[in-house]
């Protein structure tokens, strides 16, 4: 009788401790999917090829995912390294993702630089849910050798239609990579 009420016993405190962690992933998952957002509205503004930031986010998923597998598939239950692998890429993947950019982005340079570029092409964009007809104009440049596409807000469809180039204030991030500060349509109109 003693055996049995001292195993009930280990069953709830280790039921416990899977709680609290299973809380604890649950967390993580929800907070690397809002940072990843925030991520994306820095990432339109910073000058960087689209593989540095996959690059974080799946290297710092894979280090994490073998740290971390077993734990995961013992507290949830589960068996495999599907779960374990999306926990973590979602989870630590997309939080680092975002201290990089962030880091780059929030400790910049105050010294700002003016240039002007030529529209290589255009196009749109849905707008937002809800908003869809709403369509968003996009430009492309050519930065320095990299193609940057640049969104603009649905009121400023007019100016970007007759524009001919884009003028950018940008500044250095802490990183190296450039963040845009400001830019704006320039056309035969604005001269």
């Amino acid at each position: 009788m003693a055996a049995k009420t001292s195993e009930k016993k280990r069953l709830k405190r280790q039921t416990e401790k899977y709680a609290k962690w299973k809380k604890y992933y649950f967390i993580t998952l929800i907070t690397g999917l809002i940072l990843i957002i925030l991520e994306i509205n820095l990432y339109r503004k910073t000058i960087i090829p689209l593989w540095i930031p996959l690059t974080v986010i799946f290297t710092i998923g894979v280090i994490s995912f073998f740290i971390n597998r077993t734990h995961y598939n013992l507290t949830n239950n589960t068996k495999g390294w599907f779960f374990p692998l999306l926990q973590n890429i979602i989870s630590w993947g997309f939080i680092s993702c975002y201290l990089f950019i962030a880091m780059n982005y929030y400790f910049a340079e105050e010294k700002q630089h003016q240039s002007i570029f030529e529209i290589k092409s255009k196009s749109s964009m849905p707008g937002s849910r809800g908003h869809r007809n709403a369509r968003k104009p996009l430009v492309t440049i050519d930065y320095f050798g990299f193609e940057k596409e640049l969104v603009f807000t649905n009121k400023d469809t007019k100016k970007v239609d007759k524009a001919t180039q884009v003028k950018l204030v940008t500044k250095k991030g802490l990183l190296g990579f450039v963040i845009l500060e400001h830019f704006e349509t320039v056309g035969d109109h604005n001269w």
